[in-house]
């Protein structure tokens, strides 16, 4: 069963003061209202990324290793007996860059081989014995996890079917509020519809106030196998009868 919240939602009607944007808007009496809906999910889908860096002083040598280390991953996913585990890893961006932090000869600069690796882990009772075993492995570095779903599309409608009748039932109640009825859905969107926010001075303070990166995830956090949350929001206009 899928839990809802309800966000802020606004009545406006016809004769309301907006901006000059407020064209936008139809100009009969309507109710905004938002419904969201969400749940957490266990996932059925792992994925895995990773650098593979080697220094050596020769980067010949450097590749040499980054390859047989590559080997050496697949060879775990071949013994922990994953699907199609030859094509759950894909190896890419091979690049030798200069060493950070080292005193550089210019005539000798020295190097470290980069690969960045990516597995899919489709069988998610193997994920601790393999991710264990990844973080054990020496050349390791920046790894990052993310969970996914199979039956992902099934539940993002479900869930938009849920958040539109959250939409509905919180118009409704806004609606009984002023002795009035709901009438016919007069737009509908899965993002905040265009200009509305703005027209009605609802835009809220944070609304621009986003991460631009990501936090560093802790190794032995991605032991574990977490829940997916999903979410989805729409917003509706509605008729007033």
């Amino acid at each position: 069963m899928f839990k809802t919240c309800w966000f802020t939602c606004v009545l406006a009607v016809s004769g309301f003061s907006l901006p000059a944007v407020a064209a936008d808007l139809p100009s009969y009496p309507f109710i905004h209202a938002t419904g969201t809906a969400f749940s957490f999910v266990t996932p059925d889908l792992g994925e895995i990324d990773f650098e593979v860096a080697v220094f050596d002083p020769s980067p010949e040598a450097a590749t040499t290793q980054v390859q047989a280390r590559i080997t050496h991953i697949k060879a775990l996913l071949v013994e922990q007996g994953l699907p199609d585990a030859a094509a759950g890893i894909d190896v890419r961006d091979v690049r030798k860059e200069i060493r950070k932090g080292a005193e550089q000869d210019p005539a000798n600069p020295q190097y470290t081989v980069k690969a960045s690796v990516h597995i899919n882990v489709a069988d998610l009772s193997k994920w601790p014995v393999v991710m264990r075993a990844l973080l054990d492995m020496p050349n390791l570095d920046a790894f990052a996890v993310t969970f996914g779903l199979t039956e992902r599309v099934r539940l993002e409608e479900e869930l938009v079917g849920e958040a539109v009748r959250d939409a509905q039932r919180r118009a409704d109640a806004m609606a009984r509020g002023f002795g009035k009825r709901v009438g016919a859905v007069a737009g509908i969107s899965s993002d905040q519809l265009k200009y509305l926010g703005n027209s009605v001075g609802l835009v809220p303070a944070d609304r621009y106030s986003r991460a631009n990166s990501r936090e560093r995830q802790n190794p032995e956090d991605m032991l574990m196998v977490s829940a997916v949350k999903m979410a989805q929001t729409v917003d509706a206009l509605f008729r007033i009868k």
